[in-house]
């Protein structure tokens, strides 16, 4: 957003500084990015009159001046410029005037043995924009000795700002210019536009189908009118903030849309039918634009039809045939209202960038459809003549929207110190927002708050509360210490946790996307009901992952690809399903269990290295082996002989095994992969103190026991039951050997397990070690059914 100072005091009766302006701006959230001074490079130029001129007397393409530059001498100079004559008023720098065009200072010279003290410049000397074979032909009632920036109407500085999204009243100068003056830097002029009242009815109507893309649309009639140019003050502070002078009308819309923030559109009246209807596009009608491009509609646009014929896209940009040219005599103003996301999104579709659309697809004042209106006509009449009619105000086909009342936001004294972190007066609050514009009532210990119908963004106690800030300023904000919270230890999270488990393990952690393909959802997912995103990335990314499984194989084949073999990966992330999402500790092991290494043999990685990662997952927050049971097979994707699935009661908490062969047929995938994935949800959280177990100093017992089992029977099971003969006196249980060769029934197998006793309060007598091992005993074949192999 640009605007130039002098255009700023047309709104705010000010005595400050440009400096002080623009800091004021900054502390106010309005960012300056740039001022520019177009004043600056003309330093040292003034106006000047030739007041003689004759041949050079030894060059007969050169002149020889006698320039009066108001300093009360008369200086010699030789121009060459054709156009140079007497009485001309002229651009004039003098000795030691640096020239823009070539960035030195002028010094006095000698011409073909003539002596030269100044310079008579050209438009491109001053890099300004004109014809730059001649001199400057300035103004004659200009004064010689005049500062040629402010002759030219150059000495007024721009000020570049960036505007955030929330603040659409800051797109026009009048919005800045109340920021402002609540801030204490001046006084808010009154507008002085007049509600215009016409003398004809207008030959145009106009009619609303699309009452949600636009709830209002009014407009003015004006006959009679000649378009030429703009005023000269107009085009020059168009052209400062860079936008082309075209004729009277278009520049009335271009200026008003910065002055006061309101974007109006005219069209030719001649070139448009007596109604004009506001409707949704159907799709495929071809819009020709004022940039001279041409767009093909999507079905559902909000379109402004003359006939058969698209003369506006709404909100955006007005058609090329309709548009107000120097040969339009007639007019018809445009003032609407419109909806901001349809705007948005249309103009996103069709890559328009227009100061009409950044102005409403943010949200422009409604009430300034009224007076802004008001505004365009009387410019033009003041600029360009003619007649109005009564004001045009659109039907609507389906019934005119309800207006929605602006909320009432109560602000309390305790929430306004609890956010502002200081104590504000209610009163100095009110006034605060009274002066934004706000409508307020004060009560004992609280505010109410009405926004004005400029700030769609305010919309509860925190804006309050920022905009009360604002403009008491950041920077005076007093310092208050934090208050001293005890603070609680801190307690590392579960998925910290576990990834120190994990790399503990020597498995590098991965972290891969979150969305999968079809075949791979329905590989990992089955058939359920996917979560299917509306606008992927790509074909192969549309689904959220039921599984972070094949993401970590398809990290373990692209290792192998590349000849990377022995993949150790994990990952802790959510996975999800239409129950929702899931934090999971998921990791892959392929190939072989380690490198290859004189001292040990290597194998084929297989379901107990799984299964080790998993309880090592699970030991991490705490929950132990025993806690648990292991039932055979897990869910699809999964060898059903080679997997498990780890319960605690009802609860799944994880599964582990290798993968099912059909699951690595379809990935490509020809090495041996295993997997865990553990539910970290349902695990317990992390305790900040653990109970630390005390060593005992007295001698431990380790006996063997091989079990003649049901071939069939989880070795699990075995062991489970051994705890619990005596869980203070066996400290673990671990199996060593299973064994189900030809000298064993067909049925049955062998389970070796080894178990540790650990005393605490005295050494075990070979009595009651002997007892203990007749408990197990029992105990297994209570449970198991087992027999203690001979």
């Amino acid at each position: 957003m640009k605007f130039t100072l002098s255009w700023l005091k047309d709104h705010l009766d000010t005595s400050a500084t440009l400096t002080e302006i623009c800091d004021a701006l900054v502390n106010l959230g309005l960012e300056v990015e740039g001022i520019e001074d177009p004043a600056a490079k003309l330093k040292g130029f003034v106006v000047a009159y030739v007041k003689e001129r004759d041949k050079h007397p030894n060059a007969d393409r050169l002149s020889l001046c006698k320039i009066d530059d108001g300093s009360g001498n008369l200086l010699q100079v030789v121009c060459g410029a054709p156009n140079v004559r007497q009485g001309l008023k002229i651009a004039f720098a003098r000795e030691g005037t640096v020239i823009p065009s070539t960035g030195q200072a002028l010094k006095k010279g000698v011409i073909r043995d003539v002596e030269s003290s100044g310079m008579i410049c050209s438009a491109g000397e001053l890099m300004l924009a004109g014809d730059s074979e001649g001199i400057m032909e300035l103004d004659e009632n200009l004064a010689p000795g005049q500062d040629l920036a402010e002759a030219l109407g150059l000495n007024d500085p721009v000020v570049e700002l960036s505007i955030t999204p929330n603040r659409s009243d800051c797109f026009g100068v009048r919005g800045i210019a109340r920021d402002l003056a609540a801030a204490g830097l001046g006084t808010l002029k009154p507008l002085t536009y007049k509600k215009t009242t016409g003398t004809f009815d207008s030959p145009v109507s106009v009619v609303i189908e699309d009452s949600a893309s636009c709830p209002d649309f009014q407009g003015f009639y004006v006959r009679g009118i000649k378009n030429a140019q703009a005023p000269d003050w107009v085009r020059r502070r168009l052209d400062a903030i860079g936008q082309r002078s075209i004729n009277a009308a278009v520049d009335m819309t271009n200026y008003l849309t910065f002055d006061l923030g309101r974007p109006l559109h005219v069209f030719d009246a001649s070139k448009i039918a007596s109604e004009l209807v506001i409707t949704a596009a159907n799709g495929g009608e071809s819009f020709s634009a004022l940039n001279d491009k041409d767009y093909t509609l999507s079905q559902g646009m909000t379109v402004i039809a003359s006939g058969k014929d698209v003369v506006s896209l709404g909100a955006i940009m007005g058609g090329r045939e309709s548009g107000a040219s120097e040969s339009t005599t007639d007019l018809f103003i445009e003032s609407a209202l419109w909806n901001p996301i349809r705007v948005a999104t249309t103009g996103r579709e069709l890559q328009i960038l227009s100061d009409a659309r950044a102005r409403f697809e943010r949200g422009v004042d409604p009430e300034s459809q009224g007076f802004g209106l008001d505004a365009a006509v009387a410019l033009i009449l003041d600029w360009c003549g003619g007649e109005v009619s009564h004001r045009v105000v659109a039907t609507h086909k389906n019934g005119a929207p309800a207006a929605l009342p602006q909320p009432t936001i109560q602000l309390t004294q305790s929430r306004l110190k609890s956010l502002a972190g200081f104590d504000v007066p209610m009163t100095q609050a009110a006034d605060i927002l009274t002066s934004l514009g706000f409508s307020v009532s004060v009560k004992t210990d609280a505010l109410e708050a009405i926004a004005p119908s400029w700030r769609p963004d305010v919309d509860g106690s925190a804006d309050l509360i920022e905009e009360i800030l604002r403009i008491i300023g950041y920077d005076n904000i007093p310092a208050v210490p934090l208050p001293q919270v005890a603070s609680k230890p801190m307690v590392p999270s579960k998925r910290y946790v576990v990834q120190r488990a994990l790399a503990a393990r020597g498995l590098n952690e991965c972290q891969t996307w979150a969305f999968v393909s079809d075949a791979k959802a329905d590989l990992f997912g089955g058939q359920a009901n996917h979560l299917v995103l509306e606008n992927p990335i790509s074909v192969e990314l549309k689904v959220m992952r039921p599984s972070i499984v094949p993401n970590l194989v398809e990290a373990a084949l692209r290792n192998h690809n590349r000849d990377l073999k022995n993949s150790r990966l994990f990952e802790v992330a959510n996975q999800f399903s239409d129950k929702g999402q899931f934090l999971m500790a998921t990791g892959v092991r392929s190939h072989k269990n380690h490198d290859r290494h004189w001292q040990d043999s290597v194998r084929d990685v297989d379901a107990f290295d799984a299964k080790a990662d998993a309880f090592a997952v699970m030991a991490s927050l705490g929950l132990s082996e025993s806690s648990v049971q292991i039932e055979q097979s897990a869910i699809s994707y999964y060898h059903p002989g080679r997997s498990g699935t780890i319960r605690q009661g009802n609860r799944i908490l994880g599964y582990f095994g290798e993968l099912h062969p059909r699951v690595l047929k379809d990935m490509d995938v020809d090495f041996p992969v295993v997997a865990f994935e553990v539910f970290l949800d349902l695990l317990p959280d992390v305790k900040i103190k653990k109970t630390i177990a005390t060593l005992s100093n007295l001698q431990p017992v380790t006996k063997d026991f091989a079990f003649v089992v049901d071939r069939d029977l989880p070795a699990e099971k075995i062991t489970t039951a051994i705890s619990k003969v005596d869980r203070k006196l066996i400290s673990s249980v671990t199996v060593f050997d299973v064994y189900a060769g030809d000298k064993m029934d067909a049925a049955k197998k062998s389970v070796a397990v080894e178990v540790r006793f650990e005393p605490t309060n005295a050494t075990l007598t070979d009595e009651e070690i002997h007892g203990l091992m007749n408990k197990i005993i029992e105990q297994v074949h209570k449970t198991t059914g087992g027999e203690l192999r001979a």
